[in-house]
């Protein structure tokens, strides 16, 4: 039993010496093979307790290498770069964009567009929520439901969403299939390019 958990301290010394070695290289790579030995050992501990342990280590791990580059980004290099030293840059984690917030495995770009769906009845458009068209609640609704309206844009599927559309809306004389596009939120939030994709046919 001794010999048992003499090999398990052992093995956590390895195992948090190569995530320490990893994470002071940074080490492209190392970001995720990092959680290698941990992630295997941690299927390989029956007692229960210890697996916990290991899993702690492993959230513990991931959370600091998360919110370092997200502090080195919005406040370590802007502070440095403040009290007059432009040469010194902490360094970043490949793989892990932070200019988008506190976001893991993501980098949200400057541009952005939005699909709309209007109805036009007598020369009147009308725009339709995208609710009504995917009849989705409007309380506590499911956002990535309601994205599938990003699809409706793509090429190829203009004859059954307008067949779709057609028997939804029966009220409207067409229907027109719209992209609002923002070539920069950042420099003119304000700045919105609309554009008809396709329209749907009088019925």
């Amino acid at each position: 039993m001794n010999l048992y958990r003499l090999s398990i301290y052992f093995l956590t010394t390895i195992i948090l010496a190569t995530v320490a070695w990893f994470v002071i290289r940074f080490n492209p790579l190392g970001v995720f093979t990092v959680f290698v030995p941990l992630i295997v050992a941690i299927g390989c501990i029956k007692c229960t307790k210890l697996r916990n342990a290991f899993i702690t280590i492993l959230v513990i791990c991931w959370g600091l290498l998360f919110h370092y580059e997200s502090v080195r980004y919005f406040y370590l290099n802007p502070f440095v770069k403040n009290i007059g030293v432009e040469n010194l840059e902490f360094p970043k984690i490949k793989f892990l964009f932070p200019p988008a917030g506190w976001i893991m495995f993501y980098n949200v770009g400057d541009q952005y567009s939005t699909p709309e769906v209007y109805g036009v009845k007598g020369n009147q458009p009308q725009l339709i929520d995208p609710h009504d068209i995917f009849r989705t609640r409007t309380i506590g609704y499911d956002n990535i439901h309601r994205g599938i309206l990003h699809s409706a844009t793509s090429k190829g599927v203009e004859k059954r969403f307008c067949s779709y559309l057609n028997r939804r809306f029966p009220y409207f004389d067409r229907l027109l299939v719209t992209v609002n596009y923002y070539p920069s939120m950042i420099e003119e939030p304000y700045h919105k390019q609309q554009q008809v994709r396709y329209q749907c046919s009088d019925k």
